[in-house]
């Protein structure tokens, strides 16, 4: 292993011994997504001054307090709203959200889509289990998933797939791990990373607790790799390998659909700083601190 990549990796050894109690189930699958993230930061040689990992409220957004680099814990719904405006703030920083399906599918949902729109240089990891683990088990928006005798009502709505809505609402990278594969979880962070612009993963992340049907044995039965037939740069073929997988109820692992967007001016770093500074008169907002 190269000097900068077995640095690198001692940098986030130590800083990954988590100063505060891990407080999810024992066997929940956020533990792997912790260790895809760390394998992924290792392989990037990212150190924890370049990364920045913003965290929703619940189970997922736990992962900030066991990952000691930079990190922002916002409002339940929020985390993709503030990995924007700090990406607007200083584009050459890499951030990374992880956020859980009830903080990203429902109240947070139309910051996913409007992410989707923007396609910001930002990487999106969605532990996804189906229910709010944080608050006991009820139902999430993507709960259902693989139930065919599920009952639609109004207080159980039919579940909301985030690769269909990713594809829909213009993701330029969107991909899908499971948890029990922890290895290929942190290639595909890797790659979401790589990729300029906003990339969707979305992991399936038993919860052990609550979700007594999506367990991870369902997973090993349901789960199975996107072909190498498949050319990921067409939307039209990802749509197509989308339905095929539904047809046969399975799900698919891997890059479901990658394309950069074609784009104008670069990002820039917003606002302009030392411009704008430079005729502004802090001195009564300086006073009222003192």
């Amino acid at each position: 292993m190269p000097e900068a990549v077995q640095a690198t990796k001692a940098i986030w050894d130590q800083n990954a011994a988590p100063r505060h109690r891990i407080q999810w189930c024992p066997g929940c699958g956020d533990y792997a997504v912790l260790n895809a993230v760390k394998a992924a930061v290792t392989s990037l040689e990212l150190t924890p001054a370049e990364l920045l990992l913003v965290a929703g409220i619940g189970c997922s957004g736990q992962i900030r307090n066991y990952l000691n680099g930079n990190a922002f814990y916002g409002t339940h719904g929020g985390a993709l709203a503030y990995a924007l405006g700090a990406k607007m703030a200083n584009p050459e920083l890499t951030v990374l959200v992880m956020a859980g399906d009830g903080d990203t599918l429902a109240i947070g949902i139309e910051n996913f889509v409007h992410a989707c729109r923007r396609d910001p240089d930002i990487t999106l990891v969605l532990m996804n289990n189906g229910v709010y683990g944080l608050t006991k088990g009820q139902d999430s928006p993507s709960a259902g998933l693989g139930q065919p005798d599920w009952k639609p009502s109004e207080e159980h709505p039919p579940f909301i797939d985030p690769v269909e809505v990713a594809l829909t609402c213009g993701a330029t990278f969107i991909a899908q791990g499971f948890s029990g594969d922890p290895k290929h979880a942190a290639q595909l962070i890797v790659e979401g990373v790589r990729h300029r612009g906003f990339a969707v993963i979305n992991d399936f992340s038993p919860c052990v607790t609550y979700n007594k049907v999506n367990t991870y044995d369902w997973f090993r039965a349901h789960v199975e790799t996107v072909p190498a037939s498949h050319d990921p740069s067409s939307k039209a073929a990802a749509w197509d390998l989308v339905r095929d997988f539904q047809r046969r109820g399975k799900l698919p692992t891997g890059i479901v659909y990658r394309a950069a967007r074609a784009k104008g001016d670069g990002a820039k770093r917003l606002p302009t700083w030392p411009d704008e500074l430079a005729r502004a008169d802090v001195e009564p907002l300086v006073k009222r601190l003192r």
